[in-house]
């Protein structure tokens, strides 16, 4: 078992200097648990990065916007990407329902944006939408009501997203009992029964199975921005080559992780805090 880090191996002066001490022992967990969760499950953390390179290299071909009526749809696009990042960032940190929050954001941004791209009227709907009642029910008829059918169709893996995006909405954006119950711990002392709520940490293979599941909704993400402009990014036979080699390294990880959690559990554990 490796020794304790000091403070100073996870915290800059700057931020010892300025951060009080409930928040300070908070963010010290939390790093050392982002520190962690990147050496105990390398692969995954070198297939998110790669993942992240793949939405850069199409955001850099999309630059040059040819089709006005793809413009709005492309900034939800990078706001999905965006979403992901946080998303990354939080579940290595094992602040997993943040993160399951975050991802689901970015689910809606993606199936939002595909909609606009097929149906072109509806950027006007999307848009006046907090101009009045008329347009809030305009967008909820577009958006909202019956959702699985009208944002979640087959095209470009959409239907498959519906599945994350329900388990997310259910495990981290609703305050359901479910989610609950995964965040809070009980201590038994002579004085009574205290409830702690877990801020950051996790079991490491239900770290492991959780960021797994995320690589694979952040992946049919990407896929779905592919598929949406496929014309002009499969012109980038380098980004071919970079989604196959993913796919590859996706797959990889999850056999090593389904054959690794047989084994006794790896030195480095996550933080509770």
């Amino acid at each position: 078992m490796s020794s304790e880090p000091k403070e100073s191996d996870i915290l800059m002066t700057f931020e010892s200097q300025n951060f009080f001490s409930e928040y300070k022992e908070y963010y010290k967990a939390k790093r050392q648990n982002f520190f962690a969760s990147i050496q105990s499950l390398p692969r995954l953390w070198e297939c998110f990065q790669r993942l992240d390179e793949i939405w850069m290299r199409e955001f850099s071909d999309m630059n040059v916007v040819g089709d006005p009526n793809t413009m709005f749809p492309g900034i939800l696009f990078r706001s999905a990407h965006a979403k992901f990042r946080v998303a990354l960032e939080l579940g290595f940190s094992c602040c997993l329902g943040e993160a399951w929050d975050a991802l689901r954001g970015g689910i809606e941004s993606v199936v939002h944006a595909h909609k606009i791209i097929r149906e072109p009227a509806t950027l006007r709907v999307w848009l006046d939408k907090d101009q009045g009642h008329q347009q809030a029910e305009a967008f909820k008829d577009a958006f909202e009501r019956n959702k699985k059918s009208s944002l979640f169709p087959p095209e470009d893996g959409l239907d498959k997203l519906h599945h994350y995006y329900s388990q997310y909405s259910e495990w981290g954006t609703h305050t359901t009992v479910g989610s609950m119950a995964q965040r809070f711990k009980s201590e038994s002392s002579e004085a009574g029964t205290e409830w702690k709520l877990i801020y950051t940490g996790a079991d490491l293979k239900l770290l492991a199975t959780s960021l797994s599941s995320m690589l694979k909704a952040s992946a049919l993400m990407e896929g779905a921005h592919f598929g949406a402009f496929k014309n002009r990014l499969q012109m980038d036979t380098n980004l071919g080559t970079m989604r196959t080699e993913l796919a590859r390294n996706t797959e990889s990880s999850r056999v090593e992780i389904i054959a690794r959690f047989n084994m006794a559990p790896p030195v480095i554990w996550p933080v509770s805090f």
